[in-house]
Formats: C-alpha cells, structure tokens, sequence
C-alpha cells in the first residue's frame, strides 16, 4: 500500500501538502518490474504517471543518441498526465526496479470532489515539467553559445 509519506519522496511531491498526497496514495497502483521489462513505448498511448520508488528505469527516444536514466525519487510520464497525448519515449527498466503507477482516470475519481487537491497536484506536475523545460532550454542555450557549435 503507498502512503502518502513515501509519495514524499518523490521529488514533484516534496512540496504536496499530506491531506492531497492521502488522495494520490489512494489511487496509485504498486508496480515491480525485472530488467528488461518495458513500461513504456514511444508513440503508445500511455498508461500514466510513473513514479520511481527504487531503480532506475532508461529512456530512449527513435532519433536521439543519447539515452536518459532517471532513479529513485524521479517520475516520468507528466506530460501524458496532462494532455492524453502518447508516450514520447520507450521507458526499459535497468535493475530490479519498483514503480507507483498513477493512472489518469483513477486520480479523477479520487480527486473529482476535491478541486483543491486536483489543483495542488496538477500544479506539482506543472512545475516538474516547467523544472525539465528550464533545464533543456538551458543546454541548447549553452550548446549554441559554445565557439564552433
């Protein structure tokens, strides 16, 4: 069962007062996956809101050299959350890894009486995306201002 403390762990939540964090635990689903095991695949619908208790899971992206690792205490699938839209990436687990799933329906269920917490949380996920925005405008920023680039 997840609780609302352990979702504190999760860096967009670190900020999320408790009551609405209670509300996210009661609609996050427990997840153990093998290395190998994909959770999700680019241009496919999404599942939802994977947050990582422990592991690390690489992203990969068709086009895109370089892959991305994200650990304990990161979260992939924000935009998905907020927009419906498809999977950006395909999402393979390294290690013996364990997520919280937070699917998009079964939050509006659990937040539908509650629009304060359905903001606090949107807003949480809101910042961790403007967070990762911020950062890649900052790389390309820096990859054009190098001599030669």
């Amino acid at each position: 069962m997840v609780t609302a403390k352990e979702l504190k762990q999760i860096l967009m939540f670190r900020e999320v007062p408790e009551p609405v964090l209670k509300l996210v635990a009661e609609a996050a689903e427990e997840l153990t996956c093998a290395p190998g095991d994909r959770i999700a695949s680019e241009n496919e619908p999404a599942k939802g809101l994977y947050l990582i208790r422990s592991g690390t899971v690489r992203a990969t992206r068709e086009g895109v050299p370089t892959p991305v690792t994200f650990g304990t205490g990161q979260s992939l699938g924000q935009m998905s959350l907020l927009d419906g839209g498809p999977v950006s990436m395909t999402a393979e687990v390294m290690e013996r890894t364990e997520l919280i799933l937070l699917r998009p329906q079964r939050l509006l269920e659990k937040l539908a009486g509650n629009h304060e917490a359905g903001f606090v949380l949107f807003r949480a996920v809101a910042r961790s995306l403007a967070s990762r925005l911020r950062l890649a405008v900052d790389a390309v920023t820096l990859a054009h201002e190098r001599p030669g680039a």
